[in-house]
């Protein structure tokens, strides 16, 4: 049976481009142990390839002061939206590679930009560096109230017996929402018809007002839909999330089925290792903080200490998983 315990990371393109992936990967991460090295007292920039207000922006200014403290230095948030996170990606990869510019990842940026390498002139593989995970939340199968399904099992009754009627929203044609429909459709056997649109706002509208049946939403969002009405049919994780004890995941039908949402910290491919070990430990021990944990448990969101090597094989997992599934449904890119 196919692997299909995948989290929705960037994806392999015509050219095997993937974003965060080191470039000659052995090389920097394969080459053993290295000694910390200390940063100068110079701010480290942190790129958020968001405007500020987003989820992902809120986690980056909250983990700043610890990660600050950590590296006994300061952090500046740098705000750079636009071109599916490639200004954010570039303008990191362009600087110097000395720990004191970082990028923040998201599934949305990497997967867009892997699959449109227009977006990063060459292969991403050669500028960017993981430095570290950083949070994970899953996805939640949300659908409107008027939905006749009620749970899982009516779920895949439903759209087994009306293949392509389910529309399922997603916020563009690359982006993991529309990739974990792709997925769930292929592994029940029916087809789910994507509906891409450009905002997260207009999506809710549309689903609280059903114009369309659902949307893979990520917990936080999942939570405030169903204060709205909304109904709560599935996680996308391996388990159950602990915010949704009743609500089960859909590898309990599907066995195997693992999408999540995930943020990763990246540095220049040329930053030396040392230097990378030095922010990995600091990373770790800002996402160990109390308060920070406290502050987004709320949320679902789970932030994932670990070792860069981590954040590489859940990269490199993703890059057979995901196009695998590219091909199989011919997914057009543009």
């Amino acid at each position: 049976m196919r692997d299909t315990s995948l989290s929705t990371g960037p994806l392999l393109t015509r050219r095997r481009a993937l974003l965060g992936v080191i470039g000659g990967g052995a090389a920097l991460l394969g080459a053993g142990p290295a000694r910390a090295q200390s940063l100068s007292s110079r701010p480290v920039l942190l790129a958020v390839p968001f405007a500020p207000g987003g989820a992902v922006d809120i986690i980056a200014r909250a983990l700043s002061e610890p990660l600050a403290a950590a590296l006994g230095t300061t952090i500046v948030i740098d705000n750079r939206p636009g071109a599916s996170g490639a200004i954010a990606a570039a303008s990191v990869a362009r600087a110097e590679p000395d720990g004191h510019t970082l990028f923040i990842a998201t599934p949305g940026t990497s997967i867009t930009a892997a699959f449109q390498p227009q977006l990063l002139p060459g292969d991403p593989r050669q500028f960017l560096a993981p430095v570290g995970r950083m949070a994970t939340q899953p996805y939640v199968l949300t659908v409107t109230k008027s939905f006749p399904a009620n749970d899982l099992a009516g779920f895949v009754a439903w759209t087994k017996a009306n293949s392509g009627a389910f529309l399922l929203a997603n916020t563009g044609q690359m982006t993991a929402t529309r990739l974990a429909g792709e997925l769930l459709g292929l592994r029940i056997g029916t087809e789910i018809t994507p509906v891409p649109y450009r905002g997260s706002g207009v999506v809710a509208t549309d689903l609280l007002s059903g114009r369309v049946h659902g949307i893979f939403a990520q917990l936080s969002d999942a939570l405030a839909l169903q204060r709205q009405g909304a109904k709560l049919l599935a996680v996308s994780s391996l388990n159950r999330a602990p915010l949704l004890p009743d609500v089960p995941a859909i590898s309990e039908i599907v066995p195997g089925f693992d999408v999540f949402s995930w943020n990763g910290i990246f540095a220049p491919a040329a930053t030396p290792v040392p230097v990378l070990e030095t922010l990995n430990a600091g990373l770790n021990k800002a996402l160990s903080n109390p308060g920070l944990r406290e502050r987004f448990r709320a949320d679902g969101v789970e932030f994932v200490p670990g070792p860069r090597q981590a954040l590489a094989e859940i990269l490199d997992r993703e890059i057979k998983g995901w196009t695998d599934l590219s091909t199989k449904v011919r997914i057009d890119p543009q």
